[in-house]
């Protein structure tokens, strides 16, 4: 029986290539005009350049968009995301084959005409079996193991996208089987192992059953890939679009925080702060809500998530992308927002409070994210709106006004800035003036200042520069908080004159660089401050050190105490510093180091930075320190080391409060390092 095309059938009197040009034209105004629709929302968003270091991101673009290197975090989820990506990829040339077809305009038919169109369709045939099998063992993993992390993600959405790509593949197997059915003198293709499968269920048939087949799925074939193309755009399964310029427009860098306007220097002249409507987003971070793949890594590592607080950094980002479609339907005008419109607000109704000051800004949603998705920024700027419009917490009220009047949220006195000095014994500090030169300048920072157990820390740097033999010295009452918590709680504008008040005295003096205790202070002195000094934390500065051989631990730790790293959040996933501390620890005489579960770049979050200093979640089921404590006991460690004050205060609380002082005790980097001094 001869084989023609069914594009060369005639159907109710009209060639069947019409049929083809009605659907393809149908199938992609309409996938032009909802694209439209949904980049609306995007071009009304606010500035942010993401067009620099064009290189380094095709880079990115490779490693994290086409090679997927974060899908295997999750092992067998990866490997399925990594086979279905793939399969689409290598099948992206064959569906443009078969519309072509159709169309009666078969551009690629001269190219599988040779060597290479041999060894594509037997590429193409296996990952045909490769996406089909892919597909079912999503399907049956979600149906049967049930992760966790999918709960609230929409379950019958990907079914119907994970049936509709096996359609696809079934389809083009049964053109194919039939075809070499129909035509077994057509000249041979290689070796076809999807196609031969099909051939093989359907061998013994009917010649007009075979030909009804080959028809019927190449039509089918057909409708549903237009099908897909305009679903795609309605839901999560708008990542397969818009993934990759989402990795392409990546954050670069981390740590920092987006200045309130990219394309406003002063603050003075915005007309409100922050995030008030889904416009005031930045158009990278309106994509990022269209990209959204809904697979809940994000929520499956958010420590705030963890212990029960009412944050789910995926919920946020599909109540958000929900907002974002309901601003611009498909079918309608734009949604006008002004201050005279009645609708719920964005942060109160759509996004609750508690949601919003639940975050620890820790950034173990975005490192986990495979589509690079930001989640901090958009925090920071929904808090930037309520600071403005007095709805934070009034807890804040008294700090911030600490902050602003005294330079620290203890509200004491600047001129006692430095009196941690006399714990010190008889090590002398050089208190900085104007004119002074030094190697190292030492911040201190508020809590090093003025708290306890960061005054016992920074007594033990003192220790150590003296024994290293290092000139260094403290700016004492010329110092100013640092402003990291404050940035992070929203307060713009008193953020900015902490640096300009620091910056003064920063240019008033001379030093190589900037060494401190907390990884807070220090990242936002490396990352939101001005200026090119060099700035370090303790950690990498002793590691430093050590190599150089002006430090050599030389006596043994006491006890036989197993040890274990805490990563702090701000000093690991925001900084990448997670060897120098390790290389410190290992130094140590005597030793025993063991690792927990999650550290390095899925280090769980103490709970101790930022607004949780001064705001608690009274849904919290149990403090992210007491969890973070039973990994530690988990790993046999009996001490848990931090190489952070607000980490050391939090973990001795809750060792405190859960009456484990038998069992485990914390204690910093710096205090091992300086008892195995000589």
């Amino acid at each position: 029986m001869s084989l023609n095309h069914p594009a060369d059938a005639v159907y109710l009197g009209i060639p069947g290539w019409v049929y083809a040009w009605v659907i393809c034209i149908a199938g992609l105004s309409l996938f032009a005009y909802i694209i439209y629709k949904r980049s609306l929302l995007i071009w009304s968003g606010a500035p942010d350049p993401r067009f620099t270091h064009l290189g380094k991101r095709l880079a990115d673009l490779l490693l994290y968009g086409i090679i997927q290197k974060r899908q295997p975090r999750y092992l067998w989820a990866g490997v399925i995301h990594l086979m279905i990506f793939w399969g689409f990829v290598v099948l992206g040339l064959r569906s443009i084959d078969l519309v072509t077809q159709g169309l009666n305009i078969p551009i690629l038919h001269p190219l599988m005409q040779t060597r290479f169109g041999m060894f594509y369709n037997t590429l193409k045939d296996l990952f045909e079996l490769i996406v089909l099998v892919a597909c079912i063992w999503a399907i049956l993993r979600r149906a049967l193991l049930r992760p966790e992390r999918y709960e609230g993600s929409h379950h019958w959405e990907a079914y119907l996208v994970l049936g509709l790509i096996s359609f696809l593949m079934m389809t083009d197997m049964a053109y194919e089987g039939a075809g070499l059915l129909l035509a077994p003198e057509e000249p041979s293709s290689g070796w076809l192992p999807a196609s031969q499968l099909a051939a093989g269920i359907l061998s013994g048939s009917d010649p007009h059953f075979l030909a009804g087949i080959h028809t019927a799925s190449y039509w089918l074939h057909i409708l549903a890939f237009f099908f897909f193309l305009n679903f795609l755009p309605l839901g999560k399964h708008f990542h397969i679009i818009t993934a990759l310029p989402n990795v392409f427009f990546k954050r670069l860098s981390t740590g920092g925080i987006k200045p309130a306007r990219w394309d406003v220097e002063d603050i003075d002249e915005l007309d409100s702060m922050g995030v008030e409507k889904i416009e005031d987003f930045t158009w990278k971070h309106i994509l990022d809500f269209y990209t959204c793949t809904e697979c809940g890594r994000c929520s499956d590592n958010c420590p705030a998530n963890a212990v029960g607080r009412p944050l789910s950094p995926k919920m946020l980002t599909m109540k958000l992308r929900d907002e974002c479609f309901n601003a611009v339907p498909l079918f309608g005008r734009k949604r006008e927002t002004g201050p005279e419109e009645d609708g719920p607000a964005l942060v109160g109704d759509i996004v609750s409070y508690d949601e919003i000051w639940s975050c620890t800004t820790c950034g173990a949603c975005e490192a986990e994210c495979p589509v690079f998705i930001e989640y901090i920024d958009k925090i920071i700027d929904m808090r930037r709106h309520l600071i403005e419009t007095s709805q934070n917490p009034k807890t804040f009220n008294q700090v911030l006004m600490h902050i602003e009047k005294t330079g620290n949220p203890f509200g004491k006195p600047a001129a006692k800035r430095a009196d941690w000095v006399k714990e010190c014994g008889d090590f002398p500090v050089k208190k900085l003036k104007e004119g002074d030169a030094v190697d190292v300048l030492f911040f201190v920072d508020g809590y090093g200042s003025y708290d306890p157990a960061g005054q016992s820390i920074a007594c033990d740097m003192v220790r150590a520069f003296h024994r290293a033999g290092i000139d260094f010295g403290i700016l004492g009452p010329l110092e100013k908080d640092s402003g990291h918590q404050v940035r992070r709680m929203g307060e713009e504008g008193l953020f900015q004159l902490l640096v300009e008040e620091n910056m003064e005295s920063l240019k008033e003096i001379q030093f190589n660089r900037i060494v401190t205790t907390d990884p807070h202070a220090f990242n936002t002195l490396k990352n939101d401050y001005p200026g090119s000094f060099q700035v370090m934390h303790y950690t990498e500065f002793f590691a430093s050190l050590l190599d150089e051989g002006k430090l050599r631990p030389s006596k043994p730790l006491e006890g036989q105490n197993v040890y274990t790293y805490h990563d702090p959040c701000y000093l690991g996933r925001h900084n990448g510093i997670y060897d120098a501390p390790r290389k410190l620890l290992r130094s140590l005489p005597g030793v025993k180091l063991v690792e927990m579960t999650r550290s390095r770049d899925r280090s769980f979050c103490c709970g101790g930075g930022d607004v949780m200093l001064w705001y608690e979640i009274e849904q919290e089921e149990i403090r992210m320190a007491a969890k973070r404590i039973a990994m530690a006991m988990e790993a046999g460690a009996n001490v848990i080391v931090t190489t952070c004050p607000f980490c050391y205060i939090h973990f001795e609380d809750a060792i405190k409060t859960g009456g484990w002082e038998e069992q485990l005790r914390v204690v910093d980097l710096m205090r091992l390092l300086v008892s195995t001094l000589d």
